[in-house]
C-alpha cells in the first residue's frame, strides 16, 4: 500500500510540509501528502512546531487514477470542480463526493474517503460507458 499521511501544524511548519515530494495545502494548518516523508523533513515540521501531528492515513483514503487520455472528459462530466493544468491539486466535489485530486502529466490521481471510494469507482466506469 502506498503511504499517505496527514499533517496538522502551524502554517510555518506547513509551509515546510508542503516540500514533500507528492503533497497538497489542505487548509492554513493541514498537508496532505501522498507519498513518503523523508525523516528530515519530519524533523524539521517538529521543530518548527513541537504539537504537529504527522498522523498516517493510509488506510482512511482509497486512490482512483484515471489516465490523461481520459481524465478530462471522465471529470467533466462528475464534477463542475475548474481541474488545474498539472502539476496542480485541487480539493471538492465529484460525483458527489469530496475527493483531494493531483494532476499530474499521466493523468489525475483522486483521494476518496473510503467509505465512499465504491461510489466514486461505480460513477466514473458509468461515466467512461456514457462518453
Amino acid at each position: 500500500m502506498d503511504e499517505r499521511w496527514s499533517i496538522h501544524a502551524n502554517e510555518d511548519a506547513c509551509d515546510i510540509a508542503m516540500r514533500a515530494a507528492g503533497s497538497a495545502r489542505v487548509a492554513a494548518d493541514e498537508v496532505f501528502v501522498a507519498g513518503r516523508i523523508p525523516p528530515d523533513l519530519r524533523q524539521a515540521v517538529m521543530k518548527v512546531d513541537p504539537d504537529a501531528l504527522i498522523r498516517d492515513a493510509s488506510e482512511g483514503w482509497e486512490e482512483l487514477v484515471l489516465g490523461h487520455g481520459e481524465a478530462r472528459d471522465v471529470l467533466a462530466g462528475l464534477s463542475e470542480l475548474p481541474f488545474p493544468e498539472p502539476p496542480g491539486y485541487v480539493q471538492g466535489d465529484v460525483a458527489r463526493v469530496a475527493v483531494r485530486a493531483f494532476v499530474r502529466d499521466e493523468g489525475v490521481s483522486l483521494f476518496v474517503r473510503a467509505p465512499e471510494a465504491h461510489h466514486l469507482r461505480r460513477r466514473i466506469d458509468e461515466e467512461r460507458r456514457n462518453r
